[in-house]
């Protein structure tokens, strides 16, 4: 009974793990994308690497926010 409960344990963390990188991942992706795409159409930006992660972290908390809200069980 404990090793099938320490089972469920490890898959729980695994999916949050998971949820985690993805997260980390679309907020990277999706963060170039908006900056690449306002240089294209001029706007120029001079943004510090602090301001980049700042906006990097809060922008990941949101997508795992709606991962979250999206596979809410």
């Amino acid at each position: 009974v404990f090793y099938f409960s320490d089972m469920k344990n490890k898959e729980k963390y695994k999916k949050v793990f998971y949820r985690i990188l993805i997260s980390l991942l679309i907020s990277t992706v999706g963060l170039y994308a908006l900056i690449y795409s306002a240089k294209i159409f001029g706007a120029e930006y001079n943004i510090t690497h602090g301001e980049y992660f700042i906006t990097w972290a809060i922008l990941s908390i949101l997508v795992l926010l709606s991962i979250n809200n999206v596979f809410k069980k």
